[in-house]
């Protein structure tokens, strides 16, 4: 095929010249293909069950590895250490507790396995809000160590302090004890009041539950409520951010709605639920979780009574989103999941529907 001849009066363009307006040419194009390739991925594989019995995924969506497989716990494979908070009730320098070689077996660890196989499952919510979602689960487990005890909570500083700026209200983006009219990253909703009295408790009551989401830190922080998002905060958060943990203490189970899901989990499969949390939390020297506490000099002002912040492992990305966390995290317990996803509406597709 003949060479292009140039324009009467217009000179030859350099070689490469030419070689660069190309290769600018292709690269804009592929720029301009990354977003639907992204929406692509995010329906295809946020439809796709993820496979739970030694079928491998890809490197980007391996969840963090916490918790046995679903064939593990149909094996009664002993689930991972959990890690305590010092002091609390089961840790190792906790009053009464055995050390490294009072640890019982033989005939009594068949016999505590026999109680856990018979033991009554844990009760789960998954909640969202169009944009985040949340689990929910009970703040202690009658014989099992719970989140709250995972977490330090009764030994918080500043569990009791006095209300943030929303005064309970449960309009800001994490505070789970609303009315469900929040619509902020963690904003849900709860039973039938709101737990705003609890400057008034010197402990978390009996039947609490505990919200928690994982997110990008500064948004996390910054954005009580989504009239209150900054786009300098909201686009940093998709570069790689440090990432926190959320947790709100709600009075009861949330109250069943379109975006809710029920799941009753084994005593393992909450356990694997409980250590994957655990594994996602930052610990100082001491092995203490890192509390970050809410304060306009950090971006945040507090989301209300009950909510609490705490340093993650991980970073916030377009691939690796709170969402994606959720799905993880309800992997681990053994439950249905999405291959990957950065949405809630994925997460809540592949569970059971919730009867109202």
């Amino acid at each position: 095929m003949p060479s292009r001849t140039p324009h009467p009066g217009q000179p030859p363009q350099p070689p490469l010249r030419r070689t660069l307006l190309r290769t600018l040419t292709w690269a804009l194009r592929g720029l301009a293909l990354l977003p639907l390739g992204y929406l692509l991925a995010v329906a295809v594989l946020g439809s796709m069950p993820r496979p739970t019995d030694g079928v491998p995924l890809p490197a980007c969506c391996q969840p963090v590895r916490t918790a046995p497989n679903a064939t593990d716990q149909r094996n009664d494979t002993p689930a991972p250490a959990i890690p305590l908070a010092p002091g609390a009730p089961g840790a190792p320098d906790a009053p009464g507790a055995p050390d490294a070689q009072g640890t019982p077996g033989g005939e009594n660890a068949g016999m505590a396995d026999a109680a856990t196989r018979e033991a009554p499952p844990v009760t789960i919510h998954v909640i969202s809000n169009g944009v985040h979602a949340d689990i929910v689960l009970p703040a202690r487990v009658e014989g099992e160590p719970g989140l709250a005890d995972v977490l330090g909570l009764p030994d918080v500083p500043g569990l009791l302090d006095a209300p943030g700026k929303n005064g309970g209200t449960g309009n800001g983006p994490g505070n789970a004890s609303g009315g469900g009219t929040g619509g902020g990253p963690g904003s849900q909703r709860s039973g039938p009041t709101a737990l705003t009295a609890l400057t008034a408790l010197t402990a978390l009551p009996d039947n609490a539950y505990l919200a928690i989401g994982w997110g990008a830190r500064e948004f996390y922080l910054a954005t009580p409520t989504w009239d209150q998002m900054r786009p300098g905060v909201a686009l940093r958060a998709l570069a790689l951010a440090p990432a926190a943990l959320h947790v709100e203490v709600m009075p009861g189970p949330p109250l069943p709605d379109a975006d809710t899901r029920i799941l009753h989990l084994s005593r393992q499969g909450y356990r694997n639920l409980v250590a994957f949390v655990a594994a996602s939390l930052r610990r100082d020297a001491a092995g203490r979780p890192m509390r970050i506490p809410a304060t306009p000099e950090n971006g945040g002002a507090g989301y209300g009574p009950g909510s609490l912040f705490f340093e993650a492992t991980g970073r916030f990305s377009p691939l690796r989103t709170c969402n994606t966390w959720a799905a993880d995290a309800l992997a681990a317990t053994g439950a249905r999941t999405p291959v990957w996803t950065p949405l809630p509406h994925f997460v809540l597709h592949h569970l059971p529907a919730t009867e109202r």
